[in-house]
């Protein structure tokens, strides 16, 4: 038995030395560390506070504003020109509401206004979802004081078109 297991010793030893060798032909292989490129850590996803603006002037798109307010969950179309909302209608609305009825101005939001939500580092609480590679978040939500009922807002952006 003891002699079984010194052969067998033996006989592993060189197993390990064989795999450890490179190739003859001067490449080197994929576990020799100085064959690696140094990498960068990946970029932190943006924070509230850092997020950026939506480039474009230009733009239509779907605001839904979730809030204790009474059209809350009608979509609206927003046309935004020159950074600016000119027209704001609502879309599915219901609740009385027609489709193409006019939004109050006091509704109207820019991307750039949901993504300055995004932004508040004076709310208890911001949650922000947006999407690797797209240039506007899909949903912002913030809640100035966990301690106060009533004051939420959220808003969802979709189907934006520039131009």
């Amino acid at each position: 038995m003891k002699r079984t297991l010194a052969v067998l010793a033996v006989l592993a030893v060189p197993l390990p030395l064989v795999a450890a060798c490179g190739s003859d032909d001067g490449e080197q292989t994929a576990s020799d560390p100085t064959s690696q490129e140094p990498t960068e850590p990946p970029a932190a996803p943006p924070t509230v506070g850092t997020y950026p603006e939506f480039a474009p002037e230009d733009y239509t798109f779907e605001l839904v504003t979730t809030c204790f307010c009474p059209d809350a969950g009608a979509p609206m179309l927003m046309t935004v020109v020159d950074g600016e909302v000119t027209e704001a209608v609502y879309t599915r609305a219901g609740r009385g509401l027609p489709d193409g009825t006019p939004v109050p101005r006091g509704r109207w939001r820019t991307i750039d206004e949901v993504i300055a939500a995004a932004n508040d580092t004076d709310a208890e609480k911001v949650e922000v979802d947006w999407p690797a590679g797209q240039d506007y978040p899909s949903s912002v939500s913030v809640d100035t004081s966990t301690r106060i009922a009533d004051e939420e807002v959220a808003y969802t952006v979709s189907d934006v078109v520039v131009g």
